[in-house]
């Protein structure tokens, strides 16, 4: 009965919510059907009132709409994870994903992780990692084995060999398993010494699945100094969240020798 009382108190609050926006009507509601009633008209005010609310120019109405998704996340939280899957929707706004990194759970991480990496601006790209940060950490298992590097090697464009140039394409190949029967939210670097400029190459983020692995590569342009023969690969792999690095492995690399063209006679 405790339960039920709450439930009719918290419709009655949603319903100065619903209502102050001129969507509905109250009409005549039994006592049986109030919340029946008022969930259906809850999943309507979200998706048409306060989810576009969010991206309002007046900041007085993106408030009162964080404010009803933080209050009712039962109703706000699933409008919220529809509205980053639909194909149409080109930018997400970085109020949604606030709001889910608030609201959400470790499920919503690689979603909104493959959202972001194939975003062409990455703007706001601090909400974006924050908010995947918090909601992995919210039910992160600790005490599980570490991700393991099991593949890294670095391969050289055969063309720039042929060209004989001092611009060499390296490709960096690796492959990283999840022992762990938990998954885990990693970020990879990688720097080359021995080259004319510091090879820092940007960081990439990945999901590794519970018991599963990954396989990428990145790739880069290094610039050949006269004096030396190869070049330092230095790799490494941190758990998002932490300062210490699970994984530092280097690697020294011979550049490919130039090939000479054949004498014609």
């Amino acid at each position: 009965m405790e339960g039920r009382t709450l439930n009719y108190f918290r419709i009655l609050l949603f319903s100065t919510l619903i209502f102050s926006g001129g969507l509905f009507s109250t009409g005549q509601i039994g006592s049986t059907s109030a919340f029946a009633f008022f969930e259906i008209q809850a999943q309507y005010a979200f998706k048409h009132r306060w989810l576009p609310m969010l991206g309002d120019a007046s900041p007085e109405k993106r408030f009162q709409a964080m404010r009803a998704f933080l209050t009712y996340p039962e109703w706000g939280l699933p409008v919220l994870r529809s509205s980053i899957m639909i194909p149409e929707s080109e930018n997400v706004s970085w109020q949604i994903v606030m709001l889910i990194g608030m609201l959400g759970d470790s499920s919503d991480v690689q979603p909104l992780l493959k959202i972001w990496l194939e975003s062409e601006n990455n703007k706001r790209s601090s909400v974006w990692l924050g908010a995947m940060q918090r909601l992995y950490w919210k039910n992160r298992v600790s005490g599980d084995a570490a991700p393991k590097l099991t593949n890294l090697s670095v391969k050289f464009d055969e063309k720039d060999s042929a060209n004989q140039s001092d611009v060499k394409t390296a490709s960096i190949l690796f492959r990283i398993d999840n022992p762990s029967p938990a998954p885990r939210f990693i970020r990879v670097s990688a720097h080359f010494w021995k080259t004319r400029i510091k090879e820092n190459l940007p960081e990439k983020y990945f999901w590794l699945p519970a018991g599963g692995r990954i396989e990428s590569s990145m790739q880069t342009k290094l610039l050949v100094v006269d004096h030396t023969n190869d070049t330092r690969l230095d790799f490494r792999i941190w758990e998002v969240g932490l300062s210490d690095q699970l994984l530092h492995q280097t690697l020294t690399i011979p550049f490919p020798e130039e090939s000479t063209s054949p004498v014609s006679n």
